[in-house]
């Protein structure tokens, strides 16, 4: 399916002037670059809690912690939260 969709916006981009096709691509470079920051953002925001020692990694084996037993987290520049999981076996 996605083959035919790229198709599909190939054939639409064959019958584009060069001037629109500029556009598009400044526009695909666009998202791509705000797909990377927030990837970026997300790994940058666990690496710092991580640091600072306000979440543990995810081990084999390794016990689950509660929000009774773990502060909310705060990382500069963000609101304070909690992460909530529950264990529905």
């Amino acid at each position: 399916m996605a083959s035919n969709r790229a198709e599909t916006l190939i054939e639409k981009l064959h019958d584009l002037p060069a001037d629109k096709l500029v556009e598009v691509e400044d526009f695909v470079d666009f998202l791509r670059e705000r797909q990377r920051r927030n990837v970026d953002s997300q790994e940058e925001r666990l690496r710092q809690a991580e640091e600072a020692g306000q979440i543990t990694p995810t081990a084999p084996g390794r016990e689950r912690s509660s929000v009774k037993d773990v502060p909310p987290v705060d990382i500069p520049g963000r609101p304070l939260s909690e992460m909530v999981i529950e264990d529905r076996r």
